[in-house]
């Protein structure tokens, strides 16, 4: 788990590849919209955490940074315009990202 060690563009990125990934299929859109917050080093980084992870320890490192990055209302809202985003970067706005979308308005 990542320990508290990510800056926001950091967990945001980590946070936009769990979400990317959600429907299996990680397009080059969502890629290109993520590594466009991060430098090259950075992103194969946290790609290479996130892909080493299970889906539960992705979830626990996300909610590890709740009190950091998103303790409020408008930062929750913040977050979660950021994740529509990289729902719709592909075109589609696919059933399962939907879901997802409605358990992080719940778990965050």
């Amino acid at each position: 788990m990542s320990e508290l060690k990510w800056n926001y563009r950091e967990f945001l990125s980590f946070l936009l590849l769990y979400v990317s990934h959600i429907d299996m299929e990680y397009s080059p859109e969502e890629k290109k919209m993520i590594q466009s917050r991060l430098d090259v080093k950075t992103y194969d980084r946290l790609y290479n955490e996130f892909i080493n992870m299970t889906d539960f320890q992705a979830l626990q490192t996300i909610m590890s940074y709740k009190g950091v990055y998103f303790p409020t209302v408008d930062q929750k809202m913040e977050l979660l315009d950021n994740v529509k985003k990289i729902c719709f970067v592909d075109g589609e706005f696919a059933s399962i990202e939907k879901e997802i979308m409605h358990f992080l308005e719940k778990l965050l």
